[in-house]
């Protein structure tokens, strides 16, 4: 179990524990898509599994306007939040792309770019570091540095 969140925290984030400032409305169609809680249905990196589907069931992700924050629970204890990040999404692009960077904690500042779609109750995520070239394929082959994972948005709650 520390082992999956240990990987979710190479992909996207860094331990963080901080509050989130208030950020402008959304600003495109696809990022108001994005807002409530997500689970994940599968999170693959360089095609291996990061998380068991127990382990999946602990993290949640949480869209706020323009941010993103990871958090992690277990049973009968507080949710941990993993990471804060600000997401900017252009639905301009084929595919379209989306940029993370950390807002805070160890790893504040850098940057993860990637690509995205959203169908229905669906996201998927294709993403890896800016040193890289940005996915254009929802792929995560085998030496890439590309993370894959698709979400399912949760009801209100």
């Amino acid at each position: 179990m520390l082992r999956a969140c240990a990987a979710v925290v190479c992909g996207l984030v860094g331990v963080v524990g901080v509050a989130a400032a208030q950020n402008p409305p959304p600003t495109t169609p696809d990022l108001g898509q994005l807002q409530g809680y997500w689970k994940p249905l599968a999170a693959q990196f360089e095609g291996r599994p990061m998380m068991t589907a127990e382990e999946m069931k602990k993290v949640t992700v949480v869209f706020d306007q323009s941010e993103y924050h990871l958090y992690f629970k277990e049973a009968g204890k507080e949710p941990i939040k993993l990471a804060l990040m600000t997401v900017a999404l252009d639905p301009t692009t084929s595919p379209k792309t989306v940029t993370f960077e950390f807002a805070a904690g160890p790893l504040k500042g850098q940057k993860r770019h990637g690509i995205y779609e959203v169908a229905g109750n669906e996201l998927k995520l294709c993403y890896g570091p800016v040193e890289k070239p940005r996915p254009s394929q929802f792929a995560a082959p085998d030496k890439s540095g590309y993370f894959l994972e698709v979400w399912a948005k949760q009801p209100a709650k």
